[in-house]
């Protein structure tokens, strides 16, 4: 009974850890809600998430909340959340491994058009738009499932971890849409190798953007980024799991 009443209110320290948790959450619920895309928020919105997750590890591990978490009644929630986290460990691992297939792509573009070989051609672009597809495809046959809650509402915590599963995914989604809406932009053009040629282009064309090329060294850069972002966010989600598994031990 007496775990019942303290889990109502969260320990000082504990409700810190809730409130930035949330503070990323909004960041993330901004992105995801924007219709409009741009690559530095998208990074922001990712290394957010893993913040959120970060908090969430940190609220998890506190001894004063363990107490009531490792209660039986509460167990049936942390299985539900496990088995979840598997399915949210596996689609971050497969969106790394497109992103990889997609980075390695973009840099055999690079490569062959600094030796002459191939001039950026349309084939390539959409080549690189089939790879986002699949992506956009993998992330799609991954639902999440709504967890029961924890008796009465009780812990802060248990939303949070809810509300950043399904905000994980649909930042993901986000992710390599925006990349398949850049792509089917540029599906008639080539290959821009550097983005200060497509300037220099642009200027040449007074001023005007020149559309239907794909800037591959911006491109590669902001692959890059997703991908760091997401081995943080894996890290995170592994610590997660971890803490919500040794709460069966107890």
């Amino acid at each position: 009974m007496a775990c019942h009443s303290r889990s109502n209110s969260l320990p000082s320290r504990s409700h810190s850890f809730v409130l930035k948790a949330e503070e990323e959450l909004t960041k993330v619920r901004a992105y995801v809600g924007s219709s409009s895309v741009n690559n530095e928020r998208m990074l922001d919105a990712i290394r957010a998430i893993g913040r959120v997750y970060e908090c969430i590890n940190d609220v998890v591990s506190m001894s004063s909340n363990q107490n009531c978490l490792s209660q039986q009644q509460q167990r049936r929630w942390i299985d539900q959340e496990l088995e979840e986290s598997i399915k949210l460990l596996d689609i971050c691992s497969t969106s790394r491994e497109n992103l990889d297939a997609m980075k390695c792509y973009i840099q055999n573009q690079e490569s062959s058009i600094r030796r002459g070989e191939s001039n950026g051609s349309k084939g390539s672009v959409r080549d690189l738009s089939n790879l986002v597809k699949k992506a956009c495809k993998d992330v799609k046959k991954h639902n999440s499932r709504k967890s029961e809650s924890l008796d009465g509402g009780s812990l802060a915590c248990a939303s949070a971890i809810m509300e950043a599963r399904e905000l994980t995914l649909s930042l993901l989604q986000a992710v390599f849409s925006s990349f398949g809406k850049q792509t089917i932009e540029h599906k008639c053009g080539k290959w821009s190798l550097a983005s200060k040629l497509l300037h220099k282009r642009s200027a040449a064309n007074n001023g005007q953007k020149i559309d239907g090329v794909l800037d591959i060294a911006s491109m590669l850069s902001h692959v890059e980024g997703l991908d760091s972002g997401l081995e943080s966010l894996f890290r995170h989600l592994i610590q997660c799991r971890v803490s919500l598994l040794n709460l069966c031990t107890l």
